[in-house]
């Protein structure tokens, strides 16, 4: 295996994400070439030229091309076309339900798009190719397998404890049928003699007499409880009664209209207590308020043209720093921001940054980007995190 040559696909619709995993990738894995598709159809056609060993996955790929084929099913094909070829499903919809559907069709890892990512997708890239040393890694019930699978995740999981204890409940079934078998067998003899039992039990009755003692003595000393809390404050109102055809005149007459206009209706007539009021509308708290989302139903936009103002926004305000241009210093600055609910650039930090000044720099023009449009996430305004990258290219 050391002597063949090694790909490793990365399938992503984001050019941005697509770019940065390659970069993040090819620096530690030099050696073996990494190819990069924008569909999923692209990556299944390749697979007649080479079959990679690794494929990093996006779950979405339909946002250049409509009708596209999913995540879920391209791995499907994947398993098809080469089973052993290892699968990273890559997602930015942090949901229980898509990793599930794709440890179930073979995925060797499910990776949240965000912070860490990189590092995530890195550890199992080196993971994969440690485990294709050892034996008998087809089993999905290998123990090995389950703790390299599960690493750093929530072992509470259903997948996980399924897999550990797969060994113990299928003997724990066993046992189980064996003991019904037993059991519908001796059955028969075991009724047999409990009746017995009882009929010897029915023919000796015993009689127990319980002896009541007195209860203590009560202390006077001890003060007594405290008085029960006085009832709420209740509103006046008079019980409407719907109007009804009938041939007689019947006792519950629904209230004179000057009646109403005095109080307030309710389903029952009650006297008010005095200076009582409405109470007010109990507030819901926004579940969203401060989680950061990676992707939403409507992304936050840079003002005046979106993501092509913004890059040119940038390359208008950047500057060389002296000390990077002295020092010859180039390269990509790889910024995280965060565009809150009103709009406004927060939490920026640097992914990967190149020094001499042009860290600084990146994050200076970022900050000095204009208010954005909010994104939303069920019709809420939520803050939401991007990641851009920034090049420092000196010019002949």
């Amino acid at each position: 295996m050391a002597n063949k040559k090694q790909f490793i696909y990365i399938v992503d619709d984001e050019p941005l994400q697509l770019e940065l995993l390659k970069d993040h990738l090819s620096s530690k894995m030099a050696g073996y070439e990494i190819l990069t598709f924008d569909t999923g159809e692209d990556c299944l056609a390749s697979f007649n030229n080479h079959k990679p060993t690794i494929v990093f996955l996006d779950y979405n790929l339909d946002s250049k091309v409509k009708g596209a084929m999913d995540g879920l099913k391209v791995l499907e094909q994947i398993k098809k076309l080469a089973p052993k070829t290892e699968v990273v499903m890559i997602s930015g919809q942090n949901r229980i339900e898509v990793a599930d559907q794709s440890l179930k069709l073979g995925a060797f890892n499910y990776i949240s798009k965000g912070d860490g990512a990189l590092n995530k997708a890195e550890s199992s890239m080196f993971q994969i190719f440690e485990n294709l040393q050892m034996t008998g890694w087809d089993n999905v019930t290998l123990s090995a397998r389950t703790e390299l699978v599960f690493a750093n995740r929530n072992k509470q999981y259903g997948a996980y404890v399924l897999r550990t204890n797969y060994q113990k409940t299928a003997a724990t079934a066993f046992l189980a049928t064996i003991a019904v078998f037993v059991l519908a067998i001796c059955a028969p003899i075991i009724l047999e003699k409990i009746n017995g039992s009882l009929d010897k039990l029915s023919e000796k009755p015993i009689e127990v007499t319980v002896e009541l003692k007195e209860p203590p003595p009560l202390d006077k000393n001890e003060p007594p409880p405290p008085p029960p809390p006085p009832p709420p404050p209740v509103m006046e109102t008079v019980k409407f009664t719907p109007p009804v055809v009938v041939d007689k005149v019947i006792d519950d007459q629904p209230p004179p209209q000057e009646k109403l206009n005095e109080t307030n209706v309710g389903v029952v007539t009650q006297e008010g207590t005095e200076g009582a009021t409405e109470l007010p509308p109990e507030t819901v708290a926004d579940p969203d308020a401060d989680k950061v989302f990676t992707y939403v139903e409507e992304m936050p936009g840079f003002p005046n043209g979106g993501e092509k103002a913004m890059y040119t926004y940038i390359t208008k305000n950047i500057r060389y720093p002296q000390m990077a241009v002295d020092a010859n210093i180039t390269g990509k600055v790889f910024v995280n921001f965060v565009v809150d609910q009103n709009g406004n650039i927060a939490d920026v930090k640097i992914l990967r940054g190149i020094g001499g000044g042009c860290d600084e720099e990146a994050i200076r023009v970022i900050k000095s980007m204009p208010k954005w449009t909010p994104g939303k996430q069920n019709g809420r305004t939520v803050k939401v995190s991007f990641n851009v990258p920034i090049s420092f290219t000196l010019r002949n």
